[in-house]
């Protein structure tokens, strides 16, 4: 479709669709529907079950061999799964990168605290395939106390490994800092009034050209409270022109447009946003000594 899988997961998820992660226990190989507890008056409710093929570098033929693989006997362990499967060793790493494993890995905690565990699993479990060493060594029959990822680096791992994550917008985890420097979100700049000065920074999802519109550009930016739609005059573009087409965390600064119900920022000049160095968990007001890099999105461009 039109919009990227990421953009209609946080869609979804903002109109409360409950969209649940890629599981190898649980994921068909296309998206399905799982049954929640009913809502109020009693209607049938269902959750989305993200597929197996939004894990880049996972072959339909090995998503359907785990498929039938688990109808036979359910997996209880990484080792397991491997064994019952044959996947090979790079869909097992991207599985392990984008949390698939999460329900299966060993050790205390869930989610970003077994991630890393799991990718280590894997890693020994393909390593010691067939393998023995002729070295006489005590292997620890425990893995690594590993340090869990962040809620940014946890989104991060699952953008990187499927294009899309169910855990959080990549910028939910920093709004807070945001705000401290005068960003607003998508909902407050739907509520600002015409003609007010705007300062505001997103993930861009659409830039397009239309043939009847004389040159002008209009954008489409998103953070984790929504769209914000920008209109870039001709010569707007032109002067900022490199930052509009390379930058996928964008800052703008312009007017706000508000006709009949409908906001726009009209863009007075483009600037490359930088995320803060920490999420909203480090010390509030603490110094910023370095930004971290935005996740690329793959936005809808000139069509």
């Amino acid at each position: 479709g039109f919009y990227a899988p990421a953009t209609l997961v946080d869609d979804a998820r903002r109109h409360g669709v409950e969209v649940r992660p890629v599981d190898v226990t649980r994921s068909d190989w296309y998206c399905t529907l799982e049954p929640v507890p009913p809502g109020a008056g009693g209607r049938r409710r269902f959750a989305v079950r993200m597929g197996l093929r939004f894990v880049k570098g996972l072959a339909e033929a090995d998503g359907a061999a785990l498929v039938a693989a688990r109808a036979d006997r359910p997996f209880t362990t990484i080792e397991e799964l491997q064994a019952q499967t044959g996947v090979p060793q790079e869909a097992l790493v991207r599985l392990a990168e984008s949390g698939a494993f999460d329900s299966l890995a060993a050790g205390s905690g869930h989610g970003a605290a077994r991630r890393r565990g799991s990718l280590w699993q894997v890693l020994g479990a393909v390593r010691g395939r067939g393998r023995s060493t002729p070295l006489s060594l005590h292997v620890p029959a425990s893995e690594p106390a590993f340090t869990p990822l962040d809620r940014f680096d946890t989104i991060a791992w699952d953008y990187g490994a499927s294009a899309h994550s169910t855990r959080g917008h990549p910028l939910e985890p920093f709004r807070g800092r945001l705000a401290e420097r005068g960003l607003p979100d998508a909902g407050q700049v739907a509520a600002m009034a015409d003609g007010q000065s705007v300062s505001y920074a997103g993930l861009v999802i659409c830039r397009q050209r239309p043939g009847t519109a004389d040159g002008v550009v209009f954008m489409t930016l998103e953070d984790e409270a929504g769209f914000v739609n920008l209109v870039v005059w001709t010569s707007v573009f032109q002067r900022y022109r490199t930052i509009i087409l390379t930058t996928s965390f964008l800052g703008v600064s312009g007017r706000i447009q508000a006709r009949h119900d409908v906001v726009h920022i009209v863009a007075d000049r483009f600037w490359k946003a930088e995320l803060p160095v920490e999420p909203n968990a480090d010390r509030p007001g603490g110094p910023l000594p370095r930004a971290r890099q935005t996740i690329p999105l793959k936005s809808r461009d000139f069509h």
